[in-house]
């Protein structure tokens, strides 16, 4: 919207100079020492006009291209990638939240929050002023205590006398690897049309009127919906001179970002959640058994696999993995192809990556609490599609809030991270569900 104001003020001052040459000329006059102190003004004004809509523009041009040419984070330079990764290496939280307490930015944590705050301005985000604001760039690379090479990624700044962080089991994240569609760098909601009939042609007479057949049309919409995270740290922690802080504050905000977008995209429909693959109401839908209710749900059978390909291949999706949580993964270990089978004819072979031909991804993030029937609330899920129909959109950067009040009496900083995020299935069709299993 800058550039768009910027091009109006500048179409302004030269319509004004315009006019001032004209006056001189139709006059037949020189110019008068207002006129030159004006003139000077404008010609001055107008050379920074253009390099600050040069500049915008080049902004503008790169976010533009990063969201259209990578699925997952957008695609850079290699020069631009290891810039931009030592200056996500150089980052501190500590020191952010140093300067965030005290009012006092400079350094790489201020370039940071400034390159945040542009992203925010131009996705149309608000956010407070006194945040921290963080591009994403500084979550997308995985740092742990001990990643990199020698420790590189956090670990070589730990004292060898200060004991790491036992950090509990996480859930295994799996879409990013079954190249889901990001959307990255949005301004406004984004709207994408979609058709919902197929191209219709017809046999005729040489001379009979051909049919018309309109294509409908209807769309998808991706609105920004807040994901937070929280995290409490001890301010003596904050104080001490060891930099493993910054290696688990970082880690625990990336896990419980990741995890929960990925609990939205695979299951969603909560509160304030976007709808995700299980949720969405128009996906294919097996039932688990073989049967064609499962009133109750059932224990999985080898046609409940073959019918969760056949449903997407029927409605013209080209389905490329299935994915579901260890439950289903152990029955299928156990559970015969057929009864009058060779032995150890399972439907899922042991150790194997692959189910019917397909890839096989498992995580606990795939529910085993879902509800059908009389048989409770442990029921699991087994899903098979094209996940580059799932979209995943982000608008801007992420948004650190340092509160160091409301915990004060109990010695801690409150750190909230923000980010404006949503979900959509592209084409359900391209998926089927089956949601009953006991496992």
């Amino acid at each position: 919207m800058k550039i768009k104001a910027l091009k109006e003020e500048k179409g302004r001052l030269i319509e004004e100079l315009n006019g001032l040459q004209n006056s001189i000329n139709t006059e037949a006059r020189s110019m008068t020492d207002t006129e030159k102190t004006r003139f000077s003004e404008i010609d001055a004004r107008l050379d920074v006009i253009g390099t600050e809509t040069e500049t915008l523009e080049k902004l503008q041009k790169r976010a533009s291209e990063k969201v259209a040419s990578a699925p997952v984070y957008g695609a850079a330079s290699s020069s631009e990638k290891t810039e931009r990764n030592k200056m996500a290496d150089a980052y501190s939280f500590k020191r952010a939240i140093e300067q965030a307490t005290t009012g006092r930015r400079d350094g790489v944590e201020y370039e940071m929050h400034k390159e945040a705050a542009d992203e925010f301005q131009r996705a149309g985000v608000s956010v407070s002023a006194h945040s921290v604001l963080l591009p994403s760039d500084v979550f997308k690379r995985d740092m742990t205590a001990t990643g990199g090479s020698a420790g590189s990624e956090g670990g070589v700044n730990i004292q060898t006398s200060v004991g790491g962080i036992v950090d509990v089991l996480l859930p295994q994240t799996i879409l990013a690897g079954l190249g889901v569609t990001r959307f990255d760098g949005l301004t406004g909601n984004l709207d994408l049309p979609t058709a919902s009939t197929q191209p219709s042609a017809g046999w005729n007479t040489e001379n009979g009127t051909a049919t018309e057949k309109s294509p409908a049309f209807s769309k998808i919409t991706f609105s920004p919906k807040r994901l937070a995270a929280f995290i409490q740290v001890s301010n003596q922690l904050l104080r001490q001179s060891s930099n493993s802080i910054d290696a688990y504050v970082r880690q625990y905000l990336i896990n419980a970002m990741a995890i929960e977008l990925e609990k939205a995209a695979i299951l969603g429909g909560g509160s304030n959640e976007p709808t995700g693959i299980i949720g969405n109401a128009n996906t294919n839908v097996v039932f688990a058994g073989g049967s064609t209710s499962a009133a109750n749900g059932a224990a999985m059978v080898w046609k409940d696999v073959v019918s969760l390909m056949k449903s997407v291949e029927s409605n013209n999706g080209m389905g490329q993995a299935y994915i579901t949580n260890p439950l289903v993964k152990a029955a299928m270990q156990i559970t015969a192809r057929q009864t009058s089978g060779v032995e150890g004819n399972f439907i899922l072979q042991s150790g194997a990556g692959e189910l019917n031909g397909y890839t096989m991804k498992t995580s606990t993030l795939v529910p085993s609490t879902l509800v059908k029937g009389t048989s409770g609330s442990t029921l699991s899920a087994l899903i098979f599609g094209d996940f580059s129909k799932l979209g995943i959109a982000s608008w801007g950067g992420m948004e650190l809030t340092v509160d160091p009040y409301s915990g004060a009496t109990a010695g801690l900083t409150n750190l909230v991270l923000n980010a404006y995020l949503d979900v959509n299935l592209l084409q359900p069709k391209a998926f089927a569900v089956c949601k009953d299993i006991i496992a």
